[in-house]
């Protein structure tokens, strides 16, 4: 309401004459909680009784100001909480009203959705509340407003399309709201309530840990993850993955009947002080034997440059060794890592750093050249980089295969993926580690232990011992039943984003959970022979690994899949959604034109509406788009503008039935 309608609604309530003259609220007035009301209607409080699938026709409107009572001509919904006593539906004691007040206060400043807008945020209201409603339909119909005269029917749809979609940790955006109201319960001094917040936020961040199933979780894994910290469980997996496929270099997995070595790429992205430090032990303990081998390449070399130093006046100087080195720093020239990948003979690179700057920082101009041999290595094919001068680096590799794993701040990975259209972005595995800003400091911090450190070595060690192309067809199957389910959520929100970012995330999430099963082997054979048995017997029986793996294709590993792929799609959406969408609109995309009608250009968002919808569409669906395109301000008014702007270029013609079709 405006100030003066609050005015001469205090004045109704309290009975007095309303004061014309009043430029401010003089008479305070607020509504606490049903436990402190001195007087109750106790009809305001009876429910009708309704089918599950239905939701209550009681809505709170959103026309009513937060604190103020509803008028006469208003409904309001109060649920019972927790089944207990009477009054408002609650989390952990607070109001879910209040926890969707501080919400459109915190990232909407406090303004409410209204009929151009409502559909989308109500639908990104539901993705937010749904973690702490227990994904249950009808307590979210309950505690979400019918704002603006929204239908309850429509409304459920919105509901129903956030309920479909895949389980994943607290968003961003609900935690910032935990955490806002977690300090207003701190100026109270509600430490219950303060606890409770505590405890909430804690398990969200071992929300993927709590997953992992308990046959995943063996000799080097689990090692991995206890020396890093359980709340890092995921960004341990998407670090190690890339180490054990480098390590298991002669193994190929057929994924979508195309057979592929191991070759992932990975970025652990997270404000500073943030763990990211806790992979480097962990994957140097991965690559040890490798790291151990590098360090005695790197003495011969030294050795060399000093005799090519001592003779260089002479007529004969010592030939520069081509040392197979496969850990390879980042830290280098692109021409110097073109040489070194080369020198590899056939076998894996493997590149590690924990400060994603040094590949921004030092290439600079050169990203580029590092993003197209990333993306030449993610599917194993050639690499060629030709000079004219005969001192300079020329290269030809005709399977580059480089796993690499990097760590930094978001504003890093940012700086190292900085074209969203030509594929990069798509073929790297993101983590994101927890966000501890307001966390306490951890009396026990996780370290690796020699104990750890020994076991990772153990199975790293019998890794390279495996060679041969394997299929997994249970493992291809629960692939592909996740993409379909990943399509029909992303056609029911038009979300072509995310539809796109499906297809290689499912062939590295199969790659990543090969990389988990080919530990497990290693971890049963070790087991049961020992180090020195379990090589012995891999020497022998060449195909025994082979036997193991398609055996390790369990629910276990299976819904291993469903959490990686989960996480990465989660983490990819999180980091890279508004950038790509971005891209795709600038003037400079040259997008696919197999929707549009003859050969029109895309110059401004109105074109990307177009290309968007199909050859004959409603109004409601150009609206629909052009929220979509243009965001949640977009007016019917301008949509219609936009119509009769495309009539006069002849791009559409109004049919009779109302609805628009383009024009070929």
């Amino acid at each position: 309401m405006t100030n003066e309608e609050n005015l001469q609604w205090a004045s109704s309530i309290l009975g007095v004459e309303f004061d014309k003259a009043a430029k401010d609220v003089t008479r305070v007035f607020f509504t606490p909680t049903t436990e402190k009301l001195l007087f109750l209607d106790d009809e305001l409080f009876v429910a009708s009784p309704c089918p599950s699938d239905v939701p209550l026709p009681l809505e709170r409107e959103s026309n009513t100001p937060s604190g103020s009572a509803p008028s006469d001509s208003q409904d309001i919904s109060l649920p019972l909480p927790n089944g207990e006593g009477r009054g408002e539906a609650s989390y952990l004691g607070i109001p879910y009203s209040c926890i969707i007040d501080k919400y459109w206060e915190l990232f909407y400043d406090g303004n409410t959705p209204v009929m151009s807008n409502r559909d989308t945020l109500t639908y990104e209201l539901a993705n937010v509340m749904k973690h702490i409603c227990g994904f249950d339909r009808q307590l979210l119909a309950e505690v979400i407003p019918c704002y603006d005269g929204f239908p309850v029917a429509e409304k459920m749809k919105c509901i129903d399309s956030a309920l479909s979609g895949k389980r994943t940790q607290m968003p961003k955006r609900l935690r910032e709201v935990l955490e806002a109201l977690h300090r207003q319960q701190l100026v109270t001094g509600n430490q219950t309530a303060m606890d409770e917040l505590d405890d909430v936020l804690a398990q969200n961040e071992l929300f993927y840990y709590d997953r992992i199933p308990k046959s995943v979780m063996v000799r080097g894994v689990k090692d991995s993850i206890d020396a890093a910290g359980h709340t890092l469980a995921m960004p341990v997996i998407t670090s190690i993955c890339p180490a054990i496929g480098a390590r298991a270099t002669g193994v190929m997995l057929v994924v979508h009947g195309k057979p592929n070595t191991l070759n992932l790429i990975s970025y652990i992205a997270g404000d500073f002080a943030s763990g990211k430090g806790q992979m480097d032990d962990v994957v140097k303990a991965w690559m040890g034997e490798d790291i151990a081998m590098a360090e005695m390449y790197n003495q011969q070399w030294e050795e060399w440059r000093d005799k090519y130093k001592a003779s260089r006046n002479k007529k004969e100087l010592p030939v520069e060794p081509k040392l197979p080195k496969v850990w390879i720093t980042l830290n280098n020239t692109t021409a110097n890592l073109a040489e070194s990948l080369s020198n590899v003979q056939g076998r894996h690179a493997f590149s590690f750093t924990p400060e994603a700057d040094v590949v921004s920082m030092k290439w600079k101009s050169s990203v580029s050249d590092f993003s197209t041999m990333l993306r030449q290595a993610y599917d194993a094919s050639s690499y060629d980089r030709e000079a004219r001068s005969v001192d300079a680096v020329n290269v030809h590799i005709k399977r580059l295969m480089w796993n690499v794993v990097m760590c930094g701040t978001p504003d890093a990975l940012y700086r190292v993926v900085d074209n969203y259209t030509d594929g990069f972005q798509s073929r790297i595995a993101v983590a994101r580690t927890p966000d501890n800003t307001f966390a306490p400091l951890d009396d026990d911090p996780a370290t690796l232990t020699d104990l750890q450190k020994e076991r990772i070595e153990q199975v790293s060690h019998l890794l390279p011992l495996m060679n041969g192309t394997i299929v997994l067809p249970k493992l291809e199957a629960r692939g592909r039943r996740w993409l379909e389910d990943i399509r029909l959520e992303t056609m029911k929100n038009d979300d072509r984003t995310m539809a796109r970012q499906r297809f290689r995330i499912c062939v590295t999430a199969q790659r990543m959970t090969c990389c988990l099963m080919l530990v497990a082997v290693c971890a049963k054979l070790i087991e049961h022979h020992g180090v020195n048995g379990s090589e012995k017997r891999l020497k022998q029986d060449p195909t025994l690994w082979m036997k193991m793996v398609e055996k390790m294709q369990t629910d276990g590993f299976l819904d291993m899949f469903d959490i990686i792929a989960d996480s990465l799609i989660d983490n990819a959406m999180y980091f890279f959604r508004e950038r790509i969408e971005n891209a795709v609109k600038a003037q400079n995309y040259t997008p696919d034109v197999s929707n549009n009608s003859g050969n029109r250009s895309r110059k401004g968002k109105n074109d990307n509406i177009y290309s968007r919808l199909p050859e004959e569409f409603s109004f409601t669906e150009a609206h629909t788009h052009s929220v979509a395109v243009k965001g949640a301000t977009v007016t019917q008014n301008a949509t219609q503008q936009m119509l009769k702007n495309w009539q006069k270029q002849c791009l559409v013609t109004l049919l009779d039935n109302g609805n628009y079709r383009k024009i070929n």
